[in-house]
């Protein structure tokens, strides 16, 4: 499902974000989001993981400094329950 799309982002380079869900019987649940900027591809998935789990231009877990040449930091924080992680990505998108 297209959360939003546009075309102009960034002097053309264009953005669009995404969400995908998983049916279940009779009801369904977002399973991951992606972003397009330019020509990058980033996806981001959750579940019950201790690693991160993201695809940069379809290479799971690959190099992710930048998407369409914006910044990209991992914010990992250890959570209260068995340890898991909760993970944040910022996508500076003020750098140009």
């Amino acid at each position: 499902m297209v959360l939003t799309k546009d075309l102009a982002f960034a002097d053309g380079l264009g953005l669009e974000i995404q969400i995908r869900t998983k049916l279940v019987r009779f009801w369904s649940y977002i399973r991951s989001a992606a972003i397009r900027i330019g020509n990058d591809i980033f996806e981001v998935q959750g579940g019950v993981s201790r690693d991160p789990l993201y695809w940069i231009n379809l290479e799971r877990n690959g190099p992710l400094t930048t998407i369409g040449g914006f910044p990209v930091r991992i914010v990992s924080q250890v959570g209260a329950a068995k340890g898991m992680q909760k993970v944040t990505y910022k996508i500076d998108l003020s750098s140009k």
